[in-house]
């Protein structure tokens, strides 16, 4: 829900019904339009003057109320926004989807459910978070049965039968006993059917219970044993209503051909194979075989071993991988694709990447595609080399928008024309192969335990197109690019999730644009740009290939800078709202007297901000949570740049941060 942009149509709207309903002065009619094109224009200040100046001559009409909350909202001053909402409503103004949202955590959590697709009731105990139900603790928990046993490597088959819309195969799965046990858990989704588990060639027993499926092997493993088993299963898989956020299988057309894709991130591998589907536990390494009718190609993680007669009509084409792999991050594509490719050569050797697209896209991916490489030197630069050289990268057309399917990039087939979704700093890149290719370093090869954690993988990827815009275009496209993305933060729950019931965090969007502007807000405070580019090289190092959790980034940030930032980090990733700057200022014959401090927030806490003077001075202070006064002459006006208004060649370095405030009336 793009909270601006909706507003502001709505208003458009209401703005033209309203005088043509009412009666106002003629003088009044030109004020409405001024304020209208005032905030069209993120000048929120100088609306605030004649909105006044207009409820004091029409006390009545809630229209002029949701005028001065689209002013505050502007601000950032979201609960002065929320009052005048109210306001607006006991007038008798007919609200819209917006205000009913800004005034209602329910509401809002209704219409996120809604727009995603999803089925899942909320739960008001929970702030209106999807509510727990046992399938969740079984899915998203650690039990016995779970951590008695560490995956080594997955060796699966998998046919598609785009016919019946249906699925068949098998898993080897190879694990090493951590401790005696004599049952383990797997899962598999309940519409799939099991046909067989064996293990040394006899038939297993095995009890279900939503998706988990407990083995017995009726005798003990003992610790230290390396085991395999084979699952044997066929099923419909769930088709995605929102792919790849609402997951699942993607059955598609293109000119009469099949176009066949899955995205699974928070859904779960457990809903196409057979797999120990926590985040917990990646294989060392994979072997993946998909059966596709003749005539078209299966693309899927790692390298192409092999492609052969598989039988009745099919082709088998083998794929290895040779790092971890996140479950969720296992994938095929089946369609008609045309491949092209090119080499890559950084320090430590060339590898390939290899781009797989539909025929009739292959000029506009060529041309789109160019920049792959640039892209891939900027990370590394940042972060280190392509962490998956041994399997080399690709980028394949997918019949949805996009997804960071490790080694075989899902992009849809827009290319490019995804740019409109954002305003962004730029038309010469997407930002969707930007993002996507960042997930190789955040997301991938630095891997979460827990979906609870998921803002490591987005927030850094998304802070990490900043970081490109940076060393493309300069600071000045850093901070259009941080400040732009900084609008669709919603504040609705906290990032941090609950651990051990797969957390749906994806559902606001802010482990997104939230956890950049965490990122950017932390890179503000310590205000030294090589200690802090250098610390998430460090991050990115240590973690590569492992899991890595928010206690290990906290930890990094405490002693890299020798300072607590646990305040910080207490707002930003436990609370939902954002620090708050409540301010007082008189400005009288052009002197402008400013006190401000931070609220709503723990006693440590400090943040830098910027206050542009006249328009032209921009000025960084520093806020902490005791009041201080900046006092300045010659003010004809003043503004606090914010996301909605500000200049990117005009901001002090590290002071543009994201919070909301609160203004006197």
């Amino acid at each position: 829900m793009r909270t601006a942009l909706i507003l502001l149509l709505f208003l458009a709207f209401t703005l033209n019904t309203f005088c043509q309903s009412t009666t106002v002065a003629p003088e009044d009619l030109k004020r409405i339009e001024i304020v209208g094109s005032y905030l069209d224009n993120g000048l929120s200040y100088e609306a605030l003057d004649l909105i006044n100046m207009l409820i004091a001559k029409y006390p009545r009409e809630g229209f002029f109320h949701v005028l001065k909350g689209t002013a505050r909202m502007f601000m950032n001053d979201i609960e002065g926004a929320r009052m005048e909402f109210l306001v607006s409503r006991q007038l008798g103004f007919k609200s819209n989807d917006m205000i009913n949202a800004m005034l209602s955590k329910e509401y809002m959590a209704g219409l996120l459910v809604k727009n995603g697709g999803y089925d899942f009731k909320l739960d008001p105990l929970r702030d209106y978070k999807p509510a727990i139900e046992q399938k969740d603790i079984i899915r998203g928990g650690l039990n016995t049965q779970r951590t008695c046993f560490d995956v080594t490597f997955y060796d699966l088959a998998v046919k598609i039968l785009p016919e019946t819309k249906s699925i068949e195969g098998k898993n080897f799965i190879h694990f090493k006993t951590l401790s005696n046990t004599n049952t383990i858990q797997i899962d598999l989704f309940p519409e799939h059917t099991i046909t067989n588990i064996l293990w040394n060639d006899k038939k297993l027993n095995y009890t279900r219970n939503f998706g988990a499926v407990f083995i017995d092997f009726n005798e003990e493993l003992k610790a230290g044993s390396q085991e395999w088993i084979v699952v044997e299963y066929n099923g419909v898989p769930r088709q995605a209503p929102r792919p790849p956020w609402n997951g699942g299988f993607v059955w598609e057309k293109v000119k009469d051909r099949h176009h066949i894709g899955v995205a699974c991130e928070h859904l779960g591998a457990s809903s196409w194979w057979p797999v120990k589907d926590h985040l917990s536990d990646k294989p060392d390494s994979m072997r993946i075989n998909i059966m596709v009718p003749e005539g078209y190609q299966a693309v899927s993680n790692g390298n192409l071993r092999s492609e052969s007669p598989a039988g009745e009509g099919y082709t088998n084409f083998e794929w290895f991988v040779s790092y971890p792999i996140n479950t969720y991050n296992v994938t095929f594509y089946m369609g008609d694709f045309v491949n092209f490719n090119e080499s890559y050569t950084n320090s430590k050797g060339t590898f390939r990447i290899d781009y797989y697209v539909l025929p009739s896209n292959l000029k506009k991916a060529k041309e789109y595609y160019a920049q792959t490489k640039g892209i891939m030197a900027v990370f590394e630069k940042l972060y280190g080399e392509y962490p998956f050289m041994k399997d080399g990268a690709a980028m394949v057309e997918a019949p949805f928008e996009g997804m960071e399917h490790q080694g075989a990039i899902a992009i849809g087939g827009s290319y490019g024309k995804s740019s409109r979704k954002r305003d962004y700093w730029t038309k010469e890149y997407d930002y969707l192969l930007i993002h996507e290719t960042a997930h190789e370093w955040w997301g991938n090869a630095v891997a979460i335990g827990d979906m609870a954690e998921a803002w490591i993988n987005e927030g850094f990827t998304t802070y990490s197109e900043y970081l490109f815009a940076e060393e493309k275009f300069g600071y000045p496209a850093y901070v259009k690019a941080a400040a732009m993305n900084q609008k669709y933060i919603m504040n609705i729950w906290p990032m941090m999730g609950k651990e051990g019931i797969n957390e749906n965090t994806f559902l606001s969007g802010d482990i997104y644009n939230k956890g950049a502007a965490m990122l950017n807000n932390l890179r503000c405070i310590m205000d030294n740009d090589s200690l802090f580019k250098n610390m998430l090289k460090e991050y990115f190092e240590t973690y590569s290939y492992k899991i890595t959790t928010t206690r290990d980034f906290i930890d990094l940030v405490h002693k890299t800078t020798k300072r607590d930032y646990t305040g910080f980090f207490n707002k930003y990733l436990y609370s939902a709202d954002p620090p708050v700057l409540k301010i007082y200022y008189t400005l009288n014959d052009k002197t402008l007297s400013f006190s401000y401090k931070w609220i709503n927030v723990d006693r440590d806490f400090e943040m830098p901000f910027c206050i542009a003077i006249n328009d032209t001075d921009y000025i960084r202070l520093a806020g902490t949570t005791q009041t201080q006064v900046f006092n300045q002459k010659g003010v004809k006006s003043f503004f606090l740049p914010n996301e909605y208004r500000f200049d990117e060649n005009l901001v002090p370095h590290n002071s543009l941060t994201y919070y909301w405030t609160s203004w006197p009336d």
